[in-house]
């Protein structure tokens, strides 16, 4: 769960029980804020402990904004939360830009948008259903164990970096960039930097960002 690779989801699911269903005994419709406690006082804590946890995080210069962003020494994981009370206008949007910058991706779904997730979300993407457990619990339930990004471009990376950062690893790699800028400058670096380096670099830059960062997550 969340991209944790030590314990699948599938693992986790045993542990915790199936799910219940959405009964009419269930409680309201679970909201975005109803799950974002949940998460916070519950997975989103132990990962805290250990890496690098962002909250709204702009992705590809602000053309989407992932709920949470979880960096390790390895893995940029995006946690995007769908609530009963969401809609998926920006689903396709959200899948385009995770799956060309992200090493991992989780949703956390509500009942009423889990049937079209599972069907929408690519495969590699992990998928936990958030129900009542209840009025005042939630439980989270794993649905589909994922797996490491196959597809992370070059160009998508170097988009996640403002033109300062872009310009450092243009004089770090050796290259003549004068006289470049904006898309000729990031065409240059998507080209010549490899997608391994480019990842360590929006890594290392998102982790720089206090402003973003939650400082202190509930036990």
């Amino acid at each position: 769960m969340f991209g944790n690779t030590e314990t699948s989801s599938g693992q986790w699911a045993a542990q915790c029980g199936g799910a219940r269903g959405p009964f009419r005994d269930a409680g309201p419709p679970l909201s975005d804020g109803d799950i974002r406690a949940a998460l916070l006082s519950g997975g989103l804590a132990a990962l805290a402990n250990h890496n690098t946890l962002l909250e709204e995080v702009e992705c590809w210069r602000g053309y989407v904004r992932a709920d949470y962003v979880c960096l390790s020494p390895n893995t940029l994981t995006v946690i995007e939360i769908k609530s009963d009370r969401d809609s998926l206008r920006r689903f396709d949007e959200q899948v385009r830009v995770y799956s060309a910058m992200a090493d991992r991706v989780t949703v956390v779904v509500g009942w009423s948008l889990a049937a079209h997730v599972l069907r929408a979300a690519p495969f590699w993407w992990d998928i936990v259903l958030a129900e009542r457990e209840t009025i005042s619990e939630l439980r989270f339930v794993p649905l589909r164990d994922g797996t490491h990004n196959p597809g992370v471009t070059a160009t998508a990376l170097v988009a996640m970096l403002p033109v300062e950062e872009v310009r450092g690893l243009a004089r770090a790699s050796h290259l003549t960039f004068e006289g470049l800028r904006g898309r000729d400058l990031r065409q240059l670096i998507a080209s010549e930097v490899s997608c391994d380096e480019l990842r360590v670099a929006v890594r290392k830059w998102m982790a720089s960002r206090p402003q973003q960062r939650l400082g202190s997550v509930p036990e």
